[in-house]
This record gives structure tokens, sequence and C-alpha cells, in this order.
């Protein structure tokens, strides 16, 4: 539980008048469960929220984030400022817990943390966060502030040292890292995996992920251009609307590939050169099979899937300029060499030609494993922990 703090008493006993904040606007009913208040200062890593609620709801245990950030966009509400705006908020969410995500501290809203008892964890302490500004200066409120943390995350191994010497425990600080997205695998059957996997033997294999069947012809000519060096190359192309599949397996023919449609139970044979699997919810075993996977839209502009869905799953990233709304994860595996982007169609079929090196692949694989598995650690971690202090509430 957070600590009593006389440093901040003092401060508000100071003040000479309260701080206006926003009017509490009309907000959804409270939900049954646990709830914990995100309140955000900086960047909004929305994508990783939401992977942190889907673990922390994991057991099957009703817990809901209810999130605030300065303007209130992007599904949260704005954030409360001032004492009675707060303390608006806290009647009507009664937040169990609060998890403080950002540098910045407000001691407005530690106090009234402090007054409603509510556990509180800082995530992202800077060694900013230790020196703290205000306009009215109290002796020891910055201890007090950083006292009001059950448990402190910083991002950094050098920002441990400056909290304790501003007077946390040592033993409350944690050095976690960033909150970045960590989608879970996606599922798939086993058994059937292992079918494909037989089938196919040793033949290279690439994935166009939910393509556009605009696209399927140019995918076709990058298939061709690939398989010059590899002439058993196997293409999966899944379609982002699977009723195009026999389109698609037209076209695919037109271009004089042998093709098999999955919808039609079609057999793969040693003669098969494209696959179209036209059917929905089996990206996480094509992800498994193929090692390569380009981003189908990427090139186009009319799609994109997720990147992480395929990098989690060993599958090496191949994506276009266009990769809206999931800038922020591309720039993560961009930044460790963990995915390859390509210009054209053209460029497409000449990197997939490249990849079909072991090693080159396996290098970018290993390197989306590191990407990917570190947000998942972190998350894991930060879930671990909130609930540790959901289950002392009430204690």
């Amino acid at each position: 539980m957070p600590d009593k703090s006389l440093s901040l008493a003092a401060y508000f006993s100071r003040r000479g008048g309260e701080r206006t904040g926003q009017d509490t606007h009309e907000l959804p009913q409270r939900p049954q469960g646990n709830v914990i208040w995100v309140r955000v200062n900086g960047d909004l890593p929305m994508d990783a929220l939401r992977d942190l609620e889907t673990r922390l709801q994991a057991d099957g245990d009703p817990i809901y984030l209810v999130i605030t950030t300065a303007d209130g966009m992007d599904d949260t509400f704005k954030t409360p400022l001032g004492r009675t705006p707060v303390r608006a908020f806290f009647d009507h969410w009664k937040p169990d817990l609060t998890l403080w995500l950002g540098p910045e501290l407000d001691a407005t809203t530690l106090y009234e943390l402090a007054q409603a008892k509510t556990p509180c964890v800082l995530v992202g302490a800077e060694q900013a966060t230790a020196r703290p500004t205000t306009k009215t200066w109290v002796p020891g409120l910055t201890r007090g502030m950083l006292r009001q943390f059950a448990k402190i995350m910083t991002v950094a191994d050098d920002v441990a040292p400056v909290l304790v010497r501003a007077g946390v425990d040592a033993n409350r600080i944690e050095t976690l890292g960033p909150l970045e997205s960590a989608p879970a695998a996606l599922p798939h059957f086993e058994d059937e995996r292992q079918d494909i996997a037989k089938s196919l033997g040793a033949r290279s294999i690439w994935f166009a992920a939910d393509a556009d069947i605009s696209e399927v012809s140019q995918i076709a000519q990058a298939h061709h251009q690939a398989s010059r060096r590899a002439h058993r190359l196997f293409l999966i192309i899944s379609l982002r609307d699977p009723s195009c599949g026999v389109a698609a397996a037209e076209t695919l023919r037109g271009a004089g590939f042998s093709v098999c449609l999955r919808s039609a139970d079609e057999e793969v044979d040693e003669a098969t050169q494209v696959y179209v699997a036209d059917t929905e919810g089996e990206l996480g075993l094509w992800y498994r099979v193929a090692p390569i996977t380009y981003l189908g839209g990427t090139l186009t502009g009319t799609t994109c899937r997720e990147p992480f869905e395929a990098a989690t799953l060993g599958s090496a990233v191949l994506h276009g300029p266009f990769v809206r709304p999931y800038e922020a994860q591309i720039s993560r595996l961009a930044a460790a060499d963990a995915c390859v982007a390509v210009n054209s169609f053209a460029d497409l079929g000449k990197t997939v030609e490249t990849l079909l090196s072991p090693d080159k692949a396996a290098r970018i694989v290993h390197a989306a494993w590191d990407v990917t598995s570190r947000g998942a650690d972190v998350t894991n971690r930060l879930a671990e922990t909130l609930l540790e202090q959901l289950d002392g509430v009430g204690a």
C-alpha cells in the first residue's frame, strides 16, 4: 500500500487555491470486477496495453483497464486534473489499483491516491522523475510522491541509483524495459502442420498473407522471379476475402502455375506450385509452415496484417511501404534488422529468391524473435506485478 505522506499534505496546505481541472464528463458504467486506472503521460502504447489486459484476463479474472490520456483520444478518457475532478473520477471508477505510465509525477493526483489508500505502480521512471518541478516547493515533496508507489519500474539501469538517493527503497525498484506490444501467437492444429510439412518435404516455401485479389497477378510475377533459383519453390497465398479463392486460382493458373485450392480439398502433389488458402482462421498454420512471409497489401496500400503475428511464429517478414496502422511494430523490427522492406513486386521476387538461402532467413527470424520475445517478457512481468498488487487489495 502507498505510504502516508506528510510532505504531500504540507504541499496542499501551502497552496493558495485548488487547481482547476476538467469537468467530469459522462462516463460508462463501471464494470464488475477489478479496475486498474492506467494514467498515461507521454506516448500511448495502446497495442501494448491491449496485450497487457489480455494477459491479466488470461485466467478468466474480470480485470479491466481504464486508460486516461491528456487529450482523451484513441478510445481513452481524459486524465482528470485537480483535486475535485480526480475525486469525481475515483468516485465513479473506484479503481483498485493505478498504473502510472510515464516519467512525470503529479502531486495532486498522488495526494488523492494516498487519501484513497489505492496502491500505485509506476512504469517508465527516468532520472528526471526524481527531480520533478513544482511551483510550490516543500521539503521532502519529491520523496513523498515517490513513496506513493508500491513498485517503480524503470527503462534503464542508471535510473535506480538516482531514485534510491531520492528516498525510494531499492526493493521497490526494478528495471523492466519499455512496454511494447507482444501479441499472443495465433493458434493452429499441430497434426495438420505436420501433415502439410510431410507432403511438402524439403521444398522451399514462402507465404503471401492476407493478399488482396487485385495484387494476385503481381504476386504471381514475383513467384516466377523467385522460382528461377528454386524451380520447386512453393507459394501459399491467403486472401483478405476468402470468397475470391476461385478467382485467385484462375489468375494463378493463367500465369502458368499448377494450383490447388484449399476450399475444394484439392491435394498438393509434386507438381503443385501454388496453394490458395481461401479459408479463415488459419494464418497461425501458414506462418508456421512458411519461413518467409510477405504482408499482403503493403505494396498496394490495400491491407496490412500485424507484422508480429508472423515474426512471433518464426517467419521472416517482407513488407512494402504501406504498413499503416503498424508503423511502430515495423519500426521496432527494422531497427533490429528483423524484417525486409521491398519497394515493388519485382523487388519482392528478388528478395524471396535471396532469402531462400536458409542462413539469411534464419538471421532475420532470430532478430525478430528477440524483438517480439522482449515485448512479451515485459508484458508478462508487468502483469505479474499488477496481479500481486491486486492480491493485496483489501488484505
